[in-house]
């Protein structure tokens, strides 16, 4: 266990965090290496961006409700816990909103800070073609160039990217208990449907993850969401 305190919040990193973000990171796959350290970088880029995550839900949870913030991270990713804080639905609403919105923030940074190193054209190219996959063109070769000249930046700067967005976006789903379902469970009466839209989000996001994009993770994490979702609904006489 690895515990430490970051602004006054309790931090603690449980083993199997550590070990789907190498899972996730391509370890079992990884027969060199530049492979293995490749795995390292995106476990790094993974406990840093949702650090920022979480550091998003506890310090804005502190701030407007009080309590006692602390912070864990897990084998499912992350959880902020504001111990005997008070907060009204708004409140709620916005501690929940500043996690995918301290990550969207980081990303912000990561590009403004490209930008002033390298010409903002081909930062934008760079970006769409990581994210995107888009084919845009390239002003100068000035940002290639430092890229390939330094691959294991470019792995951390890609993994950094591509976390903060996608999996910014996927949190985003109206899905128990990601914070696009707890946001949905604020405004959306009654309870039971809020987990009929959960349980149907979560399962065409398993078909997707599967069939489009071949992730058996994806497929199993939002399978097990689909019944948890279906489970709650149940528990709450839908």
């Amino acid at each position: 266990m690895f515990r430490f305190s970051l602004f006054g919040i309790p931090v603690e990193v449980q083993p199997f965090f550590w070990v789907i973000a190498a899972l996730l990171g391509g370890a079992a796959g990884a027969d060199s290496r530049a492979a293995f350290f490749a795995v390292a970088l995106f476990m790094m880029a993974a406990f840093v961006s949702i650090l920022i995550h979480e550091l998003g839900h506890a310090l804005t949870g502190r701030k407007l409700g009080g309590g006692r913030a602390v912070i864990l991270l897990t084998s499912m990713g992350g959880l902020a816990i504001n111990q005997g804080g008070q907060f009204t639905r708004h409140q709620r609403f916005w501690m929940i909103a500043a996690g995918p919105g301290a990550g969207f923030a980081f990303l912000l940074a990561i590009l403004v800070a490209l930008s002033l190193m390298f010409n903002s054209v081909d930062v934008i190219a760079f970006t769409g073609r990581e994210l995107f996959q888009l084919d845009l063109p390239f002003r100068t070769t000035e940002l290639i160039d430092f890229l390939r000249a330094k691959p294991f930046i470019y792995i951390l700067l890609t993994n950094l990217i591509w976390i903060n967005f996608w999996w910014g976006i996927i949190n985003l789903l109206p899905v128990m208990p990601l914070d696009g379902g707890q946001i949905t469970e604020i405004y959306v009466r009654p309870p039971s449907r809020v987990y009929f839209i959960g349980m149907i989000a979560a399962t065409a996001m398993a078909l997707f993850g599967f069939l489009m994009m071949g992730s058996i993770y994806i497929a199993l994490l939002f399978g097990y969401f689909a019944w948890k979702n279906w489970q709650g609904m149940k528990a709450v006489g839908g």
